[in-house]
């Protein structure tokens, strides 16, 4: 399931709008609304949080609003997969916010929570972000 709204969320941002530039907000806003499973207003307070993460990813990484949001989706399709947990792709662009370096492509951060996302024994997002911090 998890797999196939990350498969939408992915066909939404290549379409319409997105090929001419999508803006961050509404990357936000559809993150969120995927990863919360509900729609949500363009004004929810969960909006704006993401919007947060994604700028600070967006700066660290160089690369388009787009292309993180589409990159984190697919990467916690690829966790779903993997260990049959539930991961949001809110969860992955918290990761790649937090751990993300200047000049790291966001793929290797990426690779590097889904690995310790994998390893750890509940599977949980916070058990992962913590053995991140402890590589900082």
């Amino acid at each position: 399931m998890n797999k196939l709204l990350a498969s939408l969320l992915l066909a939404a941002l290549v379409s319409g709008t997105a090929a001419a530039g999508q803006p961050a907000d509404e990357v936000a806003q559809r993150l969120t609304a995927m990863s919360v499973k509900q729609e949500v207003a363009e004004n929810d307070p969960r909006v704006d949080q993401t919007r947060k993460l994604l700028d600070k990813a967006v700066k660290l990484t160089h690369e388009e609003p787009m292309a993180v949001g589409a990159a984190c989706s697919r990467y916690a399709g690829h966790l779903f997969d993997a260990i049959h947990e539930p991961a949001t792709a809110l969860e992955l662009l918290e990761a790649l916010a937090t751990f993300g370096k200047s000049g790291k492509p966001m793929n290797e951060t990426l690779q590097d929570y889904v690995a310790a996302r994998k390893a750890v024994p509940g599977k949980s997002h916070a058990e992962a972000m913590a053995v991140l911090g402890k590589k900082k």
